[in-house]
């Protein structure tokens, strides 16, 4: 009994936190629905329907969870390095454009092709992270600054690449990309359903992360976000961890452009990380950089995107209510954070 107190004791201060922020936010999101003149109640009864009224509809919101769980982790290394990494779509988006380039024009069996396109993507989002890891280290670059402009140029560099070079010739003018070889995609699990492999491949990710923080490095990054001063004091290489972190950050990111483009569109499109990176930060931070909080935060957002669209086409209700209540729970997370350090300091 004691043991099951005290396991209860332990998980009720992280559980809490993030539910009351979720539910903080759709209470607000009903009264702004209240003041357009629309029923909360059966706003929100349509959201749920939409999303999870099927099953195809669940394993819509298993599709859209993949990525975000990978991004998310991605994510959740820099920031507990205190890096604040906002690159997710840059990196997800040039991880993207490295396996294609591979996918399309290295003459090798799928064999060894297909693990190829996987290290090309890491390699890409790496790349492009460790851009900003560099700048921060030898520079004192604000990563949030470099980051965010450097999804700006991996936007244009994908939309130069989609329109010119590396544009479908068959594809009637369209920004797009030839298909990548069918035995290259990840295989679809349920039948007549979106469903791939990529929810297994986020998952083994959630893994690994999970075990990475015991590695050694885990433990530097770690300590490098707690005090760099301390970090330095225990004979660590910071400059050295800030670029590694980055690095790995932005291959994970690399690691869910792929899992987006060989699971579902299997080829490169305009704008394909659609916002996937900043919603990836609320994910994570909702989590509190929790691994296994990732999953289930990840599960929630996307049902809110596949519950939305319905709710939209169904009710009438705008989509941008969505938005709403995920910068609302990016309002009560942050306000918790700040609370939570402000009463510490007072302490």
């Amino acid at each position: 009994m004691k043991s099951g107190a005290g396991r209860t004791a332990r998980i009720l201060p992280a559980v809490l936190p993030p539910l009351i922020s979720v539910l903080l936010a759709f209470i607000v999101g009903g009264l702004l629905l209240i003041l357009l003149g629309y029923n909360p109640l059966e706003a929100y009864a349509m959201l749920f329907r939409g999303a999870f009224g099927s099953t195809n509809r669940i394993c819509e919101i298993l599709v859209k969870a993949a990525p975000l769980i990978i991004l998310a982790l991605g994510i959740s290394i820099a920031f507990k390095s205190q890096i604040w990494n906002i690159g997710g779509d840059g990196q997800f988006t040039i991880g993207a454009i490295f396996s294609v380039w591979v996918a399309l024009n290295v003459g090798l069996p799928p064999v060894l092709l297909a693990p190829l396109t996987f290290l090309a993507a890491f390699a890409g989002g790496a790349f492009w992270g460790g851009i900003a890891g560099l700048l921060k280290s030898r520079f004192n670059a604000n990563e949030v600054i470099t980051t965010l402009m450097l999804n700006y140029i991996a936007v244009y560099i994908l939309g130069w690449l989609v329109l010119g070079p590396m544009m479908d010739p068959a594809g009637h003018g369209f920004p797009q990309t030839q298909l990548v070889g069918e035995a290259l995609r990840m295989p679809i699990l349920i039948a007549h359903t979106r469903l791939h492999g990529g929810i297994i491949l986020a998952l083994i990710m959630v893994v690994l992360i999970y075990f990475f923080w015991k590695t050694t490095l885990g433990f530097r990054i770690e300590l490098v976000g707690k005090s760099v001063k301390v970090a330095r004091y225990a004979g660590i290489n910071v400059p050295r961890t800030m670029v590694l972190t980055m690095v790995i950050s932005g291959g994970m990111a690399g690691i869910a452009g792929w899992c987006e483009v060989f699971g579902i569109h299997y080829r490169l499109l305009d704008h394909l990380a659609a916002g996937y990176g900043y919603l990836a930060i609320v994910v994570a931070l909702l989590a509190d950089l929790n691994p296994i909080g990732i999953i289930i935060s990840a599960f929630f957002f996307s049902a809110l995107m596949v519950g939305g669209a319905t709710m939209e086409r169904m009710a009438g209700i705008p989509f941008s209510l969505v938005d709403i209540i995920e910068g609302l729970v990016i309002i009560f997370v942050i306000s918790r954070v700040i609370y939570t350090r402000w009463r510490g300091d007072r302490a």
